[in-house]
C-alpha cells in the first residue's frame, strides 16, 4: 500500500506542476501552434541572419524594380554570382535584362559586371524580356535557362536555353525556345504561360521546374524533362496546384529551386498583399515528376521580414534563391522593396539543419494588416507578453471573427468580418488603449492611456474565473474591468495577434499560464475559392441572415468546386439549404466524407451539414463539390 502511494504521491505532484506550469508560445517548440496563412500573415520564428551589406544592388530608373534573382555558387572558381532579374516598374511597359553581380571573398563584397543577357530583335524574343535565368555547370559547361517574352509577354513569351564557357558569359543563346506560349495546350484547361524555371542536373536527365499561372487567382509548379539542357524536352507535368484536392496553400509563386544531399527543395512565397508568407516544399530528386513525391518541408516560419528600410514590402518578386554550402550554411539571395517602392536585392544566411531561433518570432503588416492566434484558447488565463514594436499592434483574446480574403486573387488582404468580435490591447505611438469590436468592426474603447512612443512593451493580462480582466503593464495595474458572468460561462474566443499596415512586431515573449482548450476558428466561403483558384465572377455574392456571418456565395454554374486548405482536426461544414441546390459531396483529402442533400422547398437558415470525426493529421484539403443544383458556400468551423 505504502509502495502505491508513493507512486500516486509523485503522479499527482507531477500533474499539479503540468498544470501549474505556463507555456511560452514564443518559443520554437510551440512555433506550430500558430496560425499561418497566405493572406492573413505568418508568425515566423525563422533564423535567417542579414549580411551586413545589404543592399547590393538597389532599382533606378529605367529599371525601377530588380524583384527576382539567381544565386550561383561556382564550383570551379568558389566565386559567389548573383544573376539579377532587371525590370522595369511594373514588370512591362519597356524590355527587362538580366543584370550579373559577383563576389570573390566568399560573399561578402560584391562587383557589378554590368547586363549579361538582354533581348535581341533578331531572335524570338524581338527585343523584349529576359530577366530570370538558373544556371548549372556540368561538363566543362556553364547551362542557363531562362524567360523569354515579347515586348508584351502576356501575348508571346517563354522559356529558352543559352550556354557559355564561364558564368560571365558571353553567353550564347540556342535559336529557338523551348517552350513557346501560344503554342502549348492549357493544361487543366487553364495553365499555358510558363516561367520562371529552375534547371537542374539529375542522375541520368536534366529536370526544369518551373512555373505557370491563371492569374490573378491560381499558380501552379510543373516539371520537364530532357537527355541534354539544350533539349529535346518533354511535356509538362503538374506536380502542385490548387485544383488537387490534398492541402495545398494558395497564391504560392516558386523560384528559383535549389538541391541538397538528394532533394531538390522548392520556396514559394504568398503573392497576397503583404507578400509575407512562405512556404518550402520538397521532393527526392529523382522523383520530382511524381505529384506524389512532393511534400511541404515547412509551412511558414521560413522567413521574416527585417524592420529596414530596404525590406519595406516584404518578399518581392518570386521567392528567395537558396544554395546549402559545404560548411552546412544555406546562403539565400532575397529582394525586396525600399519605401520609394524600388527593388533591392539582398543577402542572408542560416544554418541548414537550424531552420528556426530558439524563440522569439516576427509578425510584419507591409501594404495591409496581418494576423494570427494560437490554435489553443484558454477561459481563464494569465497572459505576460514582450514586445517590441514599430507601428500599431493589438494583443487579442475572445476572437470569434470571420477570416478570409477580401478577394480570391492576387494582392488580396484580411476580408472585413476578419477584424469583427473580439476585444484587444491595442499598442501604438500614441500609447495604450482596451478596445472592444462587434459583430460589423465598431470598436469601443473601454480605457486608455498616453506613453512616449515605446518600442518595448511588457504587458501582463490576466482573466479570473468571474469573467474580470486585469491590464498591467510593467507592474502597474492600467485597467480592470467588472465581473462579467456571460464571459466566465461561454466558450472562450482565441487568443493572437493583429498588426496595422506599415507595422514590424517582434515577439520575444507570449507566455500563457492557464488549462488549454480548443480554439475554433472560421473561415468564409471566400476563403474556399482562394483554396480552389476560382474566379469571383463565376459566383454571386449574396448577403442575408441564411449565412452564418451574413454573407456567403452561390455558384453560377453547375458542378461547382471549392476547396479550404485548413490546418486542424476538427472539421464542421456550415450550409443554408434551398430550392435551388442539390447534393453536395465533401472530400477531404482526396477521400469522399458523405455526400449532403441541400434541396428544401424553401430557403432555410444555415445550420452545421457535416462534422467530421477527430483526424489524425494537422494539414487538411477540404473540397465542397455540387453533384446537382447550384452550389451555396457558407463557412468551415475548424477546431484542434
Amino acid at each position: 500500500m505504502g509502495h502505491r502511494m508513493r507512486i500516486f504521491g509523485v503522479t499527482a505532484m507531477l500533474v499539479a506542476l503540468q498544470t501549474a506550469s505556463a507555456t511560452d508560445f514564443a518559443r520554437a517548440r510551440h512555433a506550430d501552434t500558430w496560425l499561418r496563412h497566405p493572406v492573413y500573415g505568418d508568425p515566423s520564428f525563422d533564423a535567417f541572419e542579414r549580411e551586413p551589406g545589404n543592399p547590393i544592388h538597389r532599382g533606378a530608373a529605367p529599371f525601377e524594380w530588380p524583384v527576382n534573382g539567381f544565386l550561383f555558387h561556382d564550383p570551379i572558381s568558389g566565386h559567389h554570382y548573383v544573376y539579377v532579374g532587371d525590370y522595369t516598374q511594373g514588370y512591362g511597359g519597356r524590355p527587362s535584362r538580366c543584370v550579373l553581380y559577383r563576389s570573390t571573398d566568399g560573399a561578402q563584397t560584391w562587383t557589378n559586371l554590368g547586363v549579361v543577357l538582354q533581348g535581341d530583335a533578331a531572335l524570338f524574343d524581338k527585343g523584349g524580356h529576359t530577366p530570370d535565368v538558373s544556371v548549372v555547370f556540368e561538363a566543362g559547361r556553364y547551362h542557363m535557362v531562362y524567360d523569354w517574352g515579347e515586348l508584351d509577354f502576356n501575348a508571346e513569351g517563354g522559356l529558352a536555353y543559352a550556354w557559355a564557357e564561364k558564368p560571365e558569359g558571353p553567353w550564347q543563346r540556342a535559336p529557338q525556345p523551348i517552350t513557346r506560349n501560344t503554342t502549348l495546350p492549357k493544361l487543366l484547361g487553364r495553365y499555358q504561360r510558363t516561367y520562371a524555371a529552375t534547371l537542374i542536373r539529375r542522375s541520368h536527365d536534366w529536370l526544369i521546374l518551373g512555373m505557370m499561372d491563371a492569374a490573378p487567382n491560381a499558380w501552379a509548379l510543373f516539371t520537364m524533362t530532357a537527355p541534354r539542357p539544350e533539349g529535346p524536352w518533354s511535356e509538362r507535368r503538374l506536380v502542385r496546384h490548387v485544383e488537387s484536392d490534398e492541402f495545398h496553400p494558395p497564391l504560392m509563386e516558386f523560384f528559383p529551386a535549389f538541391t541538397h544531399a538528394g532533394f531538390v527543395y522548392a520556396p514559394a512565397t504568398s503573392v497576397a498583399l503583404n507578400r509575407n508568407f512562405n512556404a518550402l516544399f520538397l521532393a527526392p530528386l529523382e522523383h520530382a515528376t511524381e505529384p506524389g513525391a512532393w511534400n511541404i518541408a515547412r509551412h511558414g516560419s521560413l522567413w521574416h521580414s527585417e524592420d529596414v528600410e530596404h525590406e519595406s514590402y516584404g518578399l518581392w518578386g518570386q521567392t528567395f534563391s537558396g544554395c546549402v554550402e559545404a560548411d552546412g550554411t544555406l546562403r539565400a539571395m532575397f529582394n525586396s522593396r525600399d519605401a520609394h517602392g524600388f527593388g533591392t536585392v539582398n543577402l542572408a544566411h542560416r544554418p541548414w539543419l537550424q531552420p528556426l531561433r530558439e524563440h522569439g518570432f516576427v509578425l510584419s503588416g507591409h501594404q495591409g494588416p496581418s494576423f494570427t492566434c494560437l490554435r489553443q484558447t484558454f477561459r481563464q488565463f494569465t497572459l505576460n507578453a514582450t514586445l517590441h514594436l514599430r507601428g500599431t499592434a493589438s494583443v487579442i483574446w475572445d476572437y470569434r471573427g470571420a477570416l478570409g480574403p477580401n478577394l480570391p486573387q492576387a494582392d488580396a488582404t484580411l476580408h472585413p468580418l476578419a477584424r469583427t468580435r473580439f476585444q484587444a490591447v491595442q499598442l501604438s505611438p500614441a500609447g495604450w488603449q482596451v478596445i472592444r469590436v462587434d459583430e460589423q468592426g465598431r470598436a469601443t474603447t473601454l480605457a486608455a492611456g498616453v506613453s512616449t512612443n515605446h518600442p518595448t512593451w511588457q504587458l501582463n493580462l490576466e482573466r479570473s474565473a468571474d469573467g474580470r480582466v486585469t491590464l498591467r503593464s510593467e507592474g502597474k495595474e492600467l485597467w480592470v474591468s467588472p465581473p462579467d458572468a456571460k464571459s466566465a460561462r461561454e466558450e472562450p474566443g482565441a487568443i493572437g495577434l493583429w498588426v496595422e499596415p506599415h507595422t514590424h512586431l517582434s515577439v520575444d515573449e507570449f507566455r500563457i499560464d492557464g488549462k488549454p482548450l480548443s480554439a475554433k476558428i472560421n473561415y468564409l466561403g471566400l476563403e474556399a475559392l482562394l483554396g480552389a483558384g476560382e474566379k469571383l465572377d463565376d459566383w454571386q455574392e449574396q448577403s442575408g441572415p441564411e449565412f452564418h456571418y451574413g454573407t456567403g456565395l452561390v455558384a453560377k454554374q453547375l458542378q461547382a468546386r471549392v476547396k479550404w486548405n485548413v490546418t486542424g482536426r476538427r472539421l464542421t461544414l456550415w450550409s443554408p439549404r434551398g430550392p435551388d441546390f442539390g447534393e453536395a459531396e465533401i472530400r477531404v483529402d482526396g477521400q469522399r466524407a458523405t455526400v449532403v442533400n441541400l434541396y428544401a422547398k424553401k430557403l432555410e437558415p444555415t445550420q452545421p451539414v457535416w462534422t467530421s470525426k477527430k483526424l489524425s493529421s494537422q494539414f487538411h484539403g477540404v473540397v465542397w463539390q455540387a453533384r446537382t443544383g447550384r452550389l451555396p458556400v457558407d463557412c468551415l468551423q475548424v477546431a484542434d
